[in-house]
């Protein structure tokens, strides 16, 4: 009998401990390539930047808006590469509503949409982490929704050494 809980126990601490990994998801090519007007590699000085404690509950009500005036635009993707760009982009595993950080810093992937609003892709390279923030803004820099983040560290630094000349 005791055998039995010790088992049963056990059945439930390894499901609690694999149940609650956040399910990966990859951007699809053909939206983005309907609807992505602009890529850009950008700068964004965010000393207020906070880190979540854990990636669950929801922290979604907690995400920053977007401050226009702390971007620096780096470098912009040339047209011709847009398809190439966004197939890798689309080969890369995101971890889907993984809330790392509350907003994004440092060197960060700019995708501008058609109608106005944007997306902000990045990772915390500093620290040599896969944690970072993925996230859509609308025009006027207000959170529209939330990805999450990269799977692996080495999808964000592929995509940046493969495209445009600023290292990280």
């Amino acid at each position: 009998m005791k055998r039995m809980l010790a088992v049963i126990a056990l059945c439930i601490l390894c499901f609690l401990l694999t149940a609650c990994d956040p399910s990966p998801f990859r951007y699809d090519r053909d939206d983005l390539l309907n609807t992505v007007v602009g890529i850009e590699l950008i700068g964004y000085d965010n000393p207020q930047q906070r880190r979540f404690t854990s990636w669950v509950p929801d922290h979604y009500a907690r995400l920053r808006s977007f401050e226009l005036s702390n971007m620096t635009i780096l470098e912009t993707l040339g047209e011709e590469q847009f398809d190439e760009f966004l197939t890798q982009l689309s080969d890369v595993y995101f971890l889907y509503r993984y809330y790392a950080f509350d907003s994004p810093r440092g060197i960060c992937i700019r995708l501008l949409y058609s109608n106005g609003d944007f997306e902000v892709i990045t990772c915390d390279y500093e620290n040599n982490s896969f944690a970072g923030y993925a996230g859509r803004y609308n025009s006027a820099g207000d959170v529209a929704d939330f990805a999450g983040t990269f799977e692996g560290l080495s999808g964000f630094t592929r995509l940046v050494h493969n495209y445009f000349e600023t290292q990280v």
